[in-house]
């Protein structure tokens, strides 16, 4: 069995309608029944509730569950105690997260996890999964590469939970990587225009999640990532 939580948040809800479309019945689980309950009735899948601030709820409510979707942000607040319920009941746990501190964080628990028999496997929604493609198959064309610039321009809105995310890393400043240390950085501290399909876009630098994805996939240790901007 696998559950999504998070399912009655925007991200949460779009996946476990999809999950039912290709024939998946995930539980569907979150802290809120008044949230979780009337969704899970409309699609017809198994549901419970807990809370993550209650370390052994969380663990209880996992303990048949043999991986997690975690889809409640922001996951700088609820990876932690949903990642340390997985390593202690042996669940696997998949997260959307895009956030650099949540996957630093899970990249240190490798040996737990190891320990416990489960992967810890975050960023696995649209954030990173694209663009860390790309600079993979970048790097394979040019091993000998030292510096990485990623730029991406933005279509469509954003989720509750993206947005914020977005606010709370408003003062924290920027994030690259230098020498394959992640430094801070001034929010926005470079700019420029690049060429995008759609036609040139300003963009600046900010604190992405391919700044710490991105070098455990190509190992090119300067990496800086641009978003498109008003000038």
């Amino acid at each position: 069995m696998w559950m999504i939580y998070g399912a009655n948040g925007y991200t949460g809800e779009l996946i476990a309608r999809q999950a039912v479309q290709d024939g998946q019945r995930p539980y569907l689980a979150g802290r809120d029944q008044a949230k979780i309950r009337p969704l899970a009735e409309e699609l017809n899948l198994p549901w419970r509730v807990f809370d993550l601030s209650k370390p052994d709820a969380v663990v209880a409510g996992l303990e048949d569950i043999a991986l997690v979707l975690h889809c409640a942000g922001p996951f700088s607040a609820t990876s932690a105690p949903m990642v340390d319920a997985c390593i202690a009941s042996s669940t696997h746990y998949l997260d959307i997260t895009g956030e650099i501190a949540v996957f630093e964080r899970i990249a240190g628990m490798d040996r737990a996890a190891k320990k416990a028999g489960c992967l810890l496997l975050p960023g696995v929604g649209f954030d990173v999964v694209p663009s860390d493609c790309l600079a993979a198959t970048l790097a394979q064309s040019l091993p000998d590469a030292t510096h990485l610039e990623m730029a991406f321009c933005g279509e469509g809105g954003t989720s509750p939970g993206t947005l914020k995310t977005m606010v709370e890393m408003l003062g924290e400043g920027g994030r690259v990587r230098l020498e394959g240390e992640i430094t801070k950085v001034p929010a926005g501290h470079k700019q420029k225009s690049v060429r995008f399909s759609n036609g040139e876009q300003w963009c600046m630098t900010i604190p992405w999640g391919d700044v710490s994805t991105a070098y455990r996939s190509t190992g090119i240790p300067n990496i800086e990532v641009y978003t498109a901007v008003p000038k």
